[in-house]
């Protein structure tokens, strides 16, 4: 919403020219801008997205069973693996500079813990934005193959970068962009195609990088949604504690 703002500021602004602009133009831009982010805070307070900043699934060979927690929540759901449907979402997404859309996987099935038994979806990613469903049919068969076969013959993940200070991961999104359009532009033809490349990169830095810029700067202290300890044991994300060694009452790192 306040991109929306921002960009229809901008927007009005050009149309009008500064030789129309007065101060109480000014001023009513400014306000609306205001409005903007007070309602945005509002959103961002009520919803409890300053407790969690999200939560993550997993999925046990041995057990065939997906573990999820809702993200401001505490309630663990089990799902079945083998009676999980899968399906590609769809989440349109309108703002000043265009139109988009994402299509996260969601994993459905009942949790028979509860009483009585309960449908749950269970959303895993947020991709899809240029390539419609093909990211979420290729993380589900990702998935598949993993529980029949293991990780053997499965590309890596990628390496978990060290977490950086809140300047840096504030930057990140920017840089990311800048990168993706300096990729583009040295492909072949890529200058010829600048015309409609720069438009194009200049409407998803609204859209993308400047609101996950703003979600690091903001959620740069707010955790993840946590599993119990039997799960983080079971799946093999428990924290071992580091053995303490003492020589005549000095500590010494193993």
């Amino acid at each position: 919403m306040f991109v929306v703002a921002v960009a229809g500021m901008f927007f009005a602004l050009g149309i009008m020219g500064s030789e129309h602009m007065t101060y109480r133009v000014a001023g009513d831009m400014l306000f609306s801008v205001l409005i903007a982010v007070a309602i945005a805070l509002l959103f961002y307070f009520g919803s409890g997205a300053h407790r969690s900043r999200g939560g993550f699934i997993r999925i046990h060979r041995g057990t065939r069973k997906l573990y999820f927690i809702y993200p401001r929540q505490k309630r663990l759901h089990i799902l079945d693996w083998d009676q999980l449907e899968a399906l590609a979402g769809y989440i349109p997404i309108v703002s000043a500079s265009g139109y988009a859309s994402r299509h996260p996987l969601y994993l459905i099935g009942v949790d028979y813990s509860m009483d009585p038994p309960t449908e749950i979806c269970v959303a895993c990613g947020n991709l899809g934005l240029f390539d419609g469903d093909r990211s979420a049919k290729a993380l589900w068969s990702y998935l598949q193959v993993f529980m029949e076969r293991g990780p053997e013959g499965l590309p890596e993940p990628p390496v978990v970068p060290p977490r950086q200070s809140r300047w840096q991961e504030t930057l990140q999104p920017y840089r990311d962009w800048y990168a993706g359009l300096r990729g583009r532009l040295t492909r072949r033809y890529g200058l010829l195609k600048a015309p409609i490349t720069i438009p194009l990169w200049l409407g998803w830095l609204l859209i993308n990088a400047f609101p996950d810029s703003v979600e690091a700067f903001i959620q740069y202290n707010v955790p993840y949604t946590q599993f119990p300890k039997e799960i983080d044991r079971l799946c093999g994300f428990e924290k071992k504690r580091k053995p303490v060694i003492r020589v005549n009452g000095k500590r010494i790192d193993p």
